[in-house]
């Protein structure tokens, strides 16, 4: 899990990554980080490689870690390279 700023966040997004929430909907129409994508845990390996590019990295955050962790094992599996766990939402709460 790597720990980021809000402000590295914001650069990496800006450089073309995608900001990836697992969580279920219910959890992300409660409050995501600014311009995440949602694809809950539980659909992320049917829905992946049409939702998301492998060229661009990701960045994948859940609620406090664990499921942005198995979401991680789970596009590496898929191919996908550039992946970083940013741990849980609550990690940024400053960053709405």
């Amino acid at each position: 899990m790597t720990h980021l700023t809000c402000d590295e966040i914001r650069q990496t997004l800006q450089k073309g990554a995608t900001l990836l929430d697992v969580r279920n909907v219910d959890e992300f129409s409660r409050g995501a980080l600014p311009d995440a994508t949602n694809i809950p845990l539980a659909l992320l390996s049917v829905v992946a490689q049409q939702q998301l590019d492998k060229n661009n990295p990701i960045l994948v955050y859940c609620q406090a870690g664990g499921r942005a962790m198995m979401a991680e094992k789970i596009l590496i599996n898929m191919g996908f390279n550039d992946i970083t766990n940013i741990g849980g939402i609550e990690h940024y709460p400053n960053c709405h």
